[in-house]
């Protein structure tokens, strides 16, 4: 399966090592309604490539242009979707930003956001395996008041090199 869509993992030095995550709006026909993400999203007709399209809704999403600054890394295409049965393949990109930039989030899409401080992701004790759905076991990392899980978390854990060895994760082909 091709990659159809794009995120952008946008890490910050300072004022601390943190990635950015979206909150999605709550929407009834949205299976990832009030989930932490990466900003991103599909490719539509109009977009040259997937890096545009992750450059495109990252602005559309944030505020933030991407367009200005250059990739530091491709990271290998995975899966969403899987745990609601609406795979879709996504390309995930990597951009390094010295600060962190104004953010001004799509109401209609997004409802908030938050700098994930690098440091609590990868510390093992911030990790635990909880039910996200019934009988769908998944680790998580809890933040505000729901958990960072599926797609994002397995992103960073590769991303990040956090030692899950006893923490199950799909393992994409």
């Amino acid at each position: 399966m091709a990659p159809r869509a794009a995120v952008a993992i946008i890490r910050v030095r300072a004022p601390r090592d943190a990635i950015l995550l979206v909150r999605r709006r709550h929407n009834a026909d949205d299976p990832w309604s009030g989930h932490f993400a990466l900003p991103g999203g599909r490719w539509q007709d109009g977009d040259t490539d997937l890096q545009q399209t992750c450059v495109r809704e990252t602005r559309e999403e944030t505020g933030i242009d991407l367009g200005v600054v250059p990739v530091a890394g491709v990271l290998r295409p995975l899966t969403a979707g899987g745990a609601v049965h609406m795979p879709v393949r996504v390309q995930p990109y990597l951009f390094y930003l010295p600060t962190r930039p104004p953010v001004v989030i799509e109401e209609a899409e997004i409802e908030g956001y938050l700098w994930l401080d690098v440091e609590h992701f990868v510390n093992e004790a911030n990790h635990e395996v909880v039910e996200v759905m019934p009988d769908l076991k998944r680790p998580v990392v809890p933040l505000q008041d729901y958990y960072l899980w599926g797609f994002t978390y397995k992103v960073l854990a590769l991303l990040l090199e956090v030692p899950v060895h006893h923490i199950m994760i799909e393992h994409d082909e």
